[in-house]
């Protein structure tokens, strides 16, 4: 089962202890029905029910989540909290690249204000993000964000 969020609608002014969005959800390419979270707290509100209720089945299947609390079960929230994730990591990067020269060096992540512009010894001593595919960069730059968490 593929599922994705299209028409991604993000507001972070609004999230508070949740993050404020709303999308529409597809599954295996087809439209099936919408989420949308107010970003107070509360559940993903995900219509109609009969499609949460088909991807938590599904969800029951994969293998836990592990955190720094613990391990749970997926469920269609989790999966939609981590399809949002990855859109805004990947939004934020592109932006990023768009604007700036990004480079990885010795394990942290550096930006130059001039997109074009590359490191003076880059050489094999830096990874160039702009270089690479987008797919790739992206990896990179999840792998590093997660080592300075």
């Amino acid at each position: 089962m593929k599922i994705e969020l299209r028409r991604i609608t993000y507001n972070a002014r609004l999230s508070q202890e949740t993050s404020a969005y709303a999308a529409d959800v597809y599954v295996d390419g087809v439209k099936r029905g919408t989420t949308r979270n107010d970003g107070n707290g509360g559940a993903d509100m995900i219509h109609p029910y009969t499609l949460q209720q088909e991807i938590d089945v599904y969800a029951a299947t994969l293998p836990p989540v592990t955190s720094q609390d613990g391990e749970f079960l997926q469920s269609a929230e989790i999966i939609f909290g981590d399809l949002l994730a990855d859109y805004l990591t990947r939004k934020d990067l592109k932006r990023q690249l768009a604007k700036k020269t990004l480079f990885v060096r010795e394990g942290k992540l550096y930006s130059m204000k001039m997109k074009g512009l590359r490191p003076k010894d880059a050489g094999t001593s830096a990874v160039v993000l702009n270089d690479l595919p987008f797919d790739e960069a992206v990896v990179v730059y999840v792998k590093l964000a997660e080592m300075s968490a």
